[in-house]
């Protein structure tokens, strides 16, 4: 079955997933895999309009001073999608919710002025927990809009961006929410090079 006519994830595709989500180590690298095989299979494969990459960018709030993030390019090296990845972990702590939202906007101010599309998605993946992004080309607004800190000089409250990585993307819904993106991307690209 093509990708958007699926009603589920392939097996094998899940099956990679949980063989590198069983492993002992809480490092997101060992989600690096998995999300390369997932796009690849959702929007690369069988065409060569477009290619998958892994790149490091600067991050203020990070001692590690890089993300490292993946980045579906077209054959201009324009972005038309990307993802952050994270550990599951990332997703049970306020503090970490709010690096997380942090990193995403910072990759949104280097990557949307090269949009190859008029709206570019990143996806905040915390294990395979996801968030979605869209930035607008044109006015450069991101939603969801920022949520800032509630007392700068208090500790973020235990439900601060709580339930804003609700959607499983390997669950039916978020299957369904991929092939939406992925529809999109496919659809601009082509206007784009008919222009």
């Amino acid at each position: 079955m093509p990708f958007s006519t699926d009603a589920n994830w392939p097996q094998g595709l899940l099956d990679i997933f949980n063989i590198n989500r069983n492993q002992n180590a809480p490092l997101e690298s060992r989600y690096y895999g998995p999300y390369d095989r997932l796009f690849n299979y959702a929007l690369v494969e069988g065409s060569f309009t477009f290619y998958l990459t892994l790149l490091t960018a600067p991050d203020e709030t990070s001692a590690r001073d890089v993300v490292d993030f993946m980045v579906v390019l077209n054959q201009e090296q324009k972005p038309v999608l990307f993802a952050e990845i994270k550990d599951d972990r990332w997703a049970n702590e306020p503090y970490t919710r709010q690096r997380a939202d942090t990193q995403m906007r910072q990759l949104y101010k280097q990557m949307l002025p090269n949009s190859a599309i008029p709206h570019l998605y990143g996806l905040s993946l915390l294990g395979t927990s996801l968030r979605v992004y869209r930035g607008d080309k044109v006015t450069g607004t991101i939603t969801p809009h920022f949520v800032g800190r509630p007392h700068a000089d208090r500790i973020f409250p235990p439900d601060f961006l709580g339930g804003q990585w609700d959607l499983d993307i390997l669950s039916p819904d978020g299957l369904k929410k991929m092939q939406e993106i992925v529809t999109y991307i496919k659809e601009e690209a082509t206007n784009v090079m008919g222009q």
